[in-house]
């Protein structure tokens, strides 16, 4: 798949993300989708703080059809527990083989573990595609972790 279709991809989950304006305080805004044979095949957005994470709703979506496939993502994946599970879990179990990442999450508690969970369970990462539009989406998110 050519460059062109992962920024295509990514910019579907940022337009996803971004239905959740103002509702998703103190969380960033996430959009995901579940590419399987260059066909989405579920798709979500964080809708709300304390509810399911993009990821999980588009994996829900997808059903049997993320057995490997391919994962697009604004955000990284958490890799901690708060209101939700740790959707790298989820992500893992669900078979996807390879994931697209714009940007990882400044959160002190994900910045970086989840990817690196992701890739001890032998998932592909790649990281930011449309980063600068992902990270225009959540300025204030970024901003609130890179002044603390």
């Amino acid at each position: 798949m050519v460059l062109k279709k992962h920024k295509q991809f990514m910019l579907r989950a940022i337009e996803l993300a971004r239905k959740a304006e103002g509702h998703t305080f103190p969380n960033p805004l996430v959009g995901a989708l579940v590419v399987k044979k260059g066909k989405i095949v579920g798709e979500g957005y964080h809708k709300k703080a304390g509810s399911a994470h993009a990821e999980i709703t588009a994996l829900k979506k997808a059903k049997k059809n993320a057995q490997s496939a391919s994962l697009y993502i604004n955000l990284e994946p958490c890799a901690h527990y708060g209101k939700t599970p740790p959707c790298v879990n989820t992500i893992i179990k669900s078979g996807i083989k390879s994931i697209y990442v714009a940007m990882k999450d400044p959160n002190p508690l994900v910045n970086g573990k989840g990817l690196d969970k992701l890739r001890k369970n032998g998932i592909k990462i790649k990281t930011g595609i449309c980063r600068k539009e992902a990270k225009r989406l959540n300025k204030v998110y970024v901003d609130v972790y890179r002044n603390n």
